[in-house]
């Protein structure tokens, strides 16, 4: 399986690979503000698209080119995830770049990523930052206060409806699909070879749907199921969640390393469940309450990286004592609000929730506690900022149809609480000729993960090559 030099050289003499020229642009490229070894440019595109000679917006991209063009396969776009994560700052920060695409990777593709309408340098969404940080407190526990989180959204609504401006209607992953193809013809690239992780993958699964034609390969990383409600996306969340848990269970167990072995650590995480429950659980980095969803983030958020021996020492801190142990690095008064949580309403552009009730909210919810009887809870969850956004969803949750597109590879990890492996297979499903590789341990992002993987996902973006269908790759080894 593994990708060998002199097979790409067969591979160009015979003409098989595409676009191994240069693209024809390249004197519009600088080097960029934040790192003079890669290239940046802006692209115009239209606000609305459905409007071509209207209000225009201009998308940040950048470019790294491979460092041996002798092998060089054509131009890969990485499609960045999120939703508000900076593809742009992906390609300029060295240390990120080089963890996210490995060797095999950089020496036979230009990388190429941006940063999505309403993220970074395109266009962000601009809200009142003290109106969004009112909104990061536990979940509602009566009608009276869902009714408040829906007032209070449509006040941080009008807010960012007033400081975004009309790109605040056109924030869809469609109108994303539009903008990646006009940096298609910006890059002088007559077919797309995409890789799409984790939110970027609703771009992505858009792409397909609406340009199949201009796709040479596609990877679909960590995969969001645009078709799944509200209530489905909790469940599988929540089952995702405990699945996560259980691996963290077992290593715990048999492993000196993980810092409450030998504890009953399901009982260890049921006690923090109930603290949680009565208001009486903090978060040891900045102060706030955690009611369930934000214990299961704080215990949980290791495992994106398989950090099970961070696990452990999250839950002994939570447990130690009688809270004494509690400094918190900054006060809770004065904690500065993540700018990447502003494009959340990105999301929202593409998921519609029909929760109208707090009664409505605590079915889900019971139901998630239902196939989740240790942490409760998926990550996720009705976003508060979704529940009463200040447009209509613009492009709702739908089954996917897409013909005409080369054969697509859907990569995830079995045990991925952010973007469950469910979702992965359901997508597979719709996208029709397509092909699923499971990564048969924790993470989020499969697609690099292990030689074997790395192996399988090589191939096929440089050829076209498919693994046999129903491929496993195993797990790296926990600590």
């Amino acid at each position: 399986m593994a990708t060998s030099r002199s097979r790409v050289a067969v591979l160009l003499g015979l003409g098989l690979l595409v676009g191994c020229t240069p693209p024809v642009d390249s004197q519009t490229w600088a080097a960029c503000d934040d790192n003079a070894a890669v290239e940046c440019v802006r692209v115009s595109v239209p606000v609305d698209w459905a409007e071509p000679d209207g209000d225009a917006i201009e998308i940040a991209v950048a470019r790294r080119t491979t460092a041996h063009p002798e092998w060089r396969v054509g131009t890969l776009v990485h499609v960045p995830g999120g939703p508000g994560s900076s593809g742009v700052a992906t390609l300029t920060d060295d240390t990120v770049f080089e963890r996210t695409f490995p060797d095999e990777v950089r020496q036979h593709f230009d990388i190429v990523s941006f940063d999505p309408r309403g993220v970074g340098a395109s266009s962000p969404v601009r809200c009142d930052e003290s109106l969004f940080a009112a909104l990061d407190s536990p979940a509602p526990r009566n009608q009276a206060e869902f009714e408040s989180v829906l007032a209070a959204q449509a006040e941080l609504g009008r807010s960012c409806r007033e400081r975004t401006g009309p790109v605040i209607d056109h924030l869809d992953s469609v109108a994303a699909a539009h903008d990646l193809d006009a940096l298609r013809e910006t890059l002088g690239e007559d077919r797309l070879t995409v890789y799409a992780h984790s939110y970027g993958t609703v771009l992505g699964q858009m792409y397909a749907e609406q340009f199949p034609h201009r796709l040479r390969a596609m990877v679909l990383d960590a995969v969001v199921d645009h078709g799944a409600d509200t209530e489905q996306a909790e469940v599988v969340g929540a089952r995702a969640a405990q699945e996560a848990f259980d691996v963290f269970v077992d290593w715990c167990a048999g492993s000196t390393a993980c810092a409450v072995h030998g504890e009953d650590v399901r009982a260890l995480v049921a006690s923090l469940v109930a603290q949680a429950d009565a208001g009486e659980l903090t978060d040891p980095d900045t102060g706030a309450v955690l009611d369930r969803r934000g214990l299961a983030r704080y215990l949980l958020t290791p495992l994106a990286d398989a950090a099970v021996v961070e696990v452990g020492e999250r839950i002994e801190a939570l447990t130690g004592a009688d809270g004494s142990w509690f400094v918190p690095s900054v006060s809770a008064a004065s904690r500065q609000l993540d700018p990447s949580a502003l494009p959340a309403y990105l999301y929202c552009a593409d998921h519609r929730h029909d929760v109208r009730s707090y009664a409505e909210l605590r079915r889900i919810a019971e139901r998630a506690a239902e196939v989740a009887p240790d942490v409760k809870t998926g990550r996720h969850g009705p976003p508060s900022v979704c529940l009463n956004p200040p447009f209509e969803t613009s492009n709702p949750q739908h089954d996917l149809a897409v013909e005409g597109a080369p054969p697509i590879l859907v990569t995830a990890a079995r045990y991925d609480d952010r973007t469950p492996h469910e979702n992965a297979r359901r997508v597979a499903e719709q996208l029709g000729d397509a092909r699923l590789v499971s990564y048969d341990g924790l993470g989020h992002g499969a697609a690099f993960r292990g030689q074997c993987m790395r192996s399988v996902v090589t191939d096929y973006l440089l050829d076209g090559t498919l693994p046999e269908p129903g491929t496993r790759c195993p797990a790296e080894p926990l600590p």
